[in-house]
């Protein structure tokens, strides 16, 4: 069988699967197109010359070429200059353009509100000093009458109980400590 009867015997066996298999991975479907026939005419052209060693094999190779073509067109996406932003336009983004006021204002509501929840006033008390007025834990401990690890074991209780009223609000359980620190950072400006 001839070069072009194989590269075209593979293309009516092999392209729909490689093409799913690369959609899968690529998650766009016409960069997974695009890459795969580059790495097809690639493949193709290499097969022509005899610089694939084991043709039966090709399918394997046309998936990794279509793989590092795609690879280089990410590094290549991503380094372009018109993307990039001018140290003059850094410095004209607003501190506070992630999210309005509006919704700030209503994420602090929430954590005041999950705070005041805590059922005592301990636990209130040592989240309020610690993560968001950023006392230090041994001035905290001393005026508790705790111990460094028994602060600790409060702590991480109150962190559970947080966890816990801020899943009942819909929050995810991980969003916890983003948000005490976000809190903060308004709470401080």
């Amino acid at each position: 069988m001839g070069q072009d009867a194989l590269s075209d015997e593979f293309v009516k066996r092999h392209y729909a699967g490689l093409q799913s298999l690369l959609q899968r991975r690529i998650k766009d479907s016409a960069i997974a197109s695009e890459m795969l026939n580059e790495a097809l005419a690639l493949a193709i052209s290499h097969l022509r010359v005899g610089r694939i060693s084991e043709p039966d094999r090709l399918a394997g190779y046309v998936y990794r070429v279509a793989l590092n073509l795609y690879r280089n067109y990410r590094r290549e996406f991503d380094n372009r200059a018109d993307l990039r932003a001018s140290p003059d336009h850094i410095q004209d983004v607003p501190a506070s353009c992630v999210e309005s006021n509006e919704s700030q204002d209503r994420l602090l509501k929430q954590v005041r509100a999950v705070i005041e929840a805590l059922p005592t006033p301990r636990d209130r008390e040592i989240v309020k000093r610690f993560y968001l007025d950023e006392e230090d834990k041994s001035a905290i401990c001393a005026s508790l009458g705790l111990s460094p690890l028994h602060f600790d074991k409060v702590v991480h209780r109150a962190r559970q109980r947080m966890k816990v009223l801020l899943e009942a609000k819909g929050f995810d359980k991980g969003d916890l400590l983003s948000i005490l620190f976000v809190s903060c950072a308004f709470l401080c400006a």
